[in-house]
């Protein structure tokens, strides 16, 4: 798509341009490669004013993951690197930098993020109260409001197979019988395209449903089917098994 050079801002009022960007955290020295790490948005009004504000993804930089568990070596090998990216973007603007209003997830300073008070981690923990209900949700949303559903929470165990797109998992597919339910989680660190298989496959999912399928049934149907390029396929091999759905959950979060 061409790309225009010059632009109106008396009759356009405000140009916003927003940029996903990928980039590595480190753990224990490794990178892992997130594919959305920030997510920068710039603003200019037709008076010359402008903003430019940076979403992070990951909670590398904090005192505490997103289940509320310190993380002291990871916070150290990280944190610096985004004090580094905001200097580097006061620098460029030439503008000094405004924190945030403080979220579930942390507090934002000026350097990165204030350190977390050592509580309870139940209560810290953003994963399972902030960040799984509000993917589900917005999966769900996307069948339509008739549309035959397996349950979506579980008591037991679960089976589950890795879903990848060009050989990057994105997502995990998941079934259990006992309690008639069956399921996608995305892979946060996959970013969008994970959410984006996953409108296909609870699609396929509530269509088995609708043919009299059990959750197991279903998953080794999907299995085999070949997929597309924005679904993408199950990893050829044998399912594998999950304690429980949190912990499916969680290693759906991991970098």
């Amino acid at each position: 798509m061409p790309i225009p050079t010059s632009l109106d801002q008396d009759r356009a009022g405000v140009v916003t341009i927003d940029l996903g960007t990928p980039g590595t955290c480190l753990r224990d020295g490794e990178a892992r490669l997130v594919q959305k790490l920030f997510e920068i948005s710039v603003d200019t009004w037709a008076s010359g004013a402008g903003t430019v504000t940076l979403r992070t993804f990951s909670d590398a930089w904090m005192s505490h993951d997103l289940r509320g568990n310190r993380q002291p070596e990871v916070q150290r090998e990280n944190a610096p690197r985004l004090a580094a990216v905001l200097a580097a973007i006061t620098r460029l603007t030439e503008a000094e930098i405004v924190p945030a209003d403080p979220t579930s997830y942390g507090v934002p300073t000026e350097n990165g993020f204030e350190d977390l008070p050592d509580e309870d981690p139940d209560l810290l923990d953003s994963w399972y109260m902030f960040e799984v209900p509000r993917r589900t949700e917005w999966l769900q949303g996307k069948l339509l409001p008739n549309a035959q559903r397996y349950e979506a929470q579980v008591e037991s165990a679960v089976q589950f197979f890795e879903v990848a797109v060009d050989g990057r998992v994105i997502g995990y597919l998941w079934a259990a019988d006992d309690d008639d339910a069956a399921g996608y989680e995305p892979r946060t660190p996959a970013g969008d395209v994970a959410l984006d298989a996953g409108e296909e496959w609870l699609a396929r999912l509530s269509e088995a449903k609708q043919r009299g399928l059990s959750p197991s049934e279903a998953l080794r149907e999907l299995a085999t089917w070949p997929g597309n390029s924005r679904s993408g396929a199950v990893v050829p091999g044998p399912p594998r098994e999950a304690p429980t759905l949190e912990d499916l959950q969680e290693l759906s979060g991991r970098e």
